[in-house]
């Protein structure tokens, strides 16, 4: 079969040493600490400039019922438009005022802040996302700014095919139907949700029980009141999920179909994936890794496009940090002359590796997934993130120490017991150009 005999020479062709994995940033694996009762996260980085934080609060999409989709993210949108300080501004003029910046994501059980600033600004900006997560203001006005900056935000992804085809497989993939709603909600979902719903779901679900801090960065002019204070800004308590459960797909042929104002198709399909707590994490990023490399030889991306933009247009991405975990493969027909072609090879090549023995080394594959690791890994915001998620996940939040060790201890055998495990039938986005038929 030449699909198999070309699978089989990508892996068995002369590779190199896996060296990658001693190029890690200097991290220092992070300290966990329990302050006041909330659990503290701290990555001490003398050469770093800023210090970075982040707030994790148990108040989600999975604390939504169907009927308020939107809700969680308009009272995070609120508290960014809460004024504070002297004189008094929203959250996020205030922060930036002092040369920071605040921001927040929505994910299917979190909320989480992130606060950023030079390491002498830190706990002024600090204070003033505490003074806002303590007492938002829900007056109609603030809500109705809220409201309007997430429409804004909502018009802007639709724009982006990548982000609506994972949003449509991510609601097809939760266990939870609330827990796979759009993260931001809709526009038509924001237009029924007023000042008494973001205070309601506010005084539900902001509370103590399960918020963590994790800071990275020059942290010392940043006491341990000053990060527990965040926490210690909500009441005590704790809060449950909102069960709704959903319909699994069905079926040979899972397909998602959507159409925008863009361009060219999108291919997306989307497989599940283990957590960062299982013995198959390791091996299933040097998969990943595998993928990226197959996936972008079978496209023949041209050479004229930059390394990023081809990276966001053809790939595979291991998605580890979001609940649940999978494993994400895509095309972009703007780049491609036949895309559903190429797309049909990358996961006929998906088939084949779960199927067919594999032969030589992997060095240069795990090589290629410690560096990527590696290098998401830079940034503050990503770091204090990754402390959160395996810190939750497993015993220990030290995230790239565990990571570069399962991705050294993986063996061929594992790499083909976790595609033949996990990469079965996916489902699949395709996000079209308005007008496209599904014959094109």
């Amino acid at each position: 079969m030449n699909l198999a005999r070309c699978a089989a020479a990508v892996l068995t062709v002369a590779l190199l040493p896996i060296t990658l994995l001693g190029a890690a940033p200097a991290i220092l694996p992070p300290s966990t600490d329990t302050i006041a009762g909330t659990t503290v996260l701290q990555q001490l980085d003398s050469a770093a400039s800023l210090a970075g934080v982040t707030l994790v609060v148990r108040a989600g999409l999975d604390r939504q019922t169907m009927k308020q989709n939107g809700v969680a993210a308009l009272v995070a949108e609120t508290i960014m438009k809460t004024p504070v300080g002297m004189p008094a501004m929203p959250l996020e003029d205030a922060v930036a005022a002092r040369g920071g910046s605040v921001r927040f994501t929505v994910d299917p059980g979190d909320v989480r802040f992130y606060a950023e600033a030079l390491a002498a600004d830190a706990p002024a900006v600090l204070e003033l996302l505490r003074a806002a997560i303590a007492a938002p203001d829900f007056s109609p006005a603030t809500v109705r700014m809220a409201r309007a900056a997430l429409t804004q935000a909502i018009a802007a992804s639709q724009q982006v095919a990548l982000q609506v085809g994972l949003d449509m497989l991510n609601a097809a993939s939760s266990v939870q139907a609330n827990a796979g709603l759009p993260e931001l909600g809709t526009p038509a979902s924001l237009a029924d949700l007023f000042p008494a719903d973001a205070s309601a779901f506010y005084r539900a679900y902001y509370r103590r029980g399960g918020v963590l801090v994790s800071a990275a960065g020059q942290l010392d002019g940043l006491s341990a009141a000053a990060l527990s204070g965040l926490a210690g800004a909500l009441p005590l308590g704790t809060t449950t999920p909102v069960i709704v459960h959903v319909a699994a797909l069905r079926g040979t042929t899972r397909e998602i179909v959507a159409h925008r104002d863009i361009s060219s198709p999108w291919l997306i399909a989307q497989y599940p994936a283990p957590k960062v707590d299982s013995r198959d994490f390791g091996a299933m990023l040097v998969l990943a890794a595998f993928l990226r490399r197959t996936i972008s030889d079978i496209a023949q991306v041209p050479g004229v496009v930059s390394p990023t933009f081809a990276s966001r247009s053809v790939g595979a991405v291991y998605v580890y940090d979001r609940v649940p975990s999978s494993l994400v493969i895509y095309v972009n027909g703007g780049l491609i002359g036949n895309p559903s072609r190429t797309f049909a090879t990358a996961l006929s090549v998906v088939n084949v590796l779960a199927a067919t023995t594999l032969q030589g080394s992997i060095d240069e594959f795990k090589a290629a997934a410690a560096g990527d690791f590696a290098d998401n890994a830079t940034t503050l915001e990503t770091r204090t993130w990754l402390a959160a998620v395996f810190s939750r996940e497993s015993t220990s939040p030290d995230f790239i120490n565990r990571a570069l060790a399962a991705i050294s201890a993986t063996t061929p055998a594992d790499v083909q017991r976790v595609a033949r495990t996990y990469l079965g039938n996916p489902t699949i986005a395709l996000v079209l150009p308005r007008g496209t038929n599904l014959q094109d």
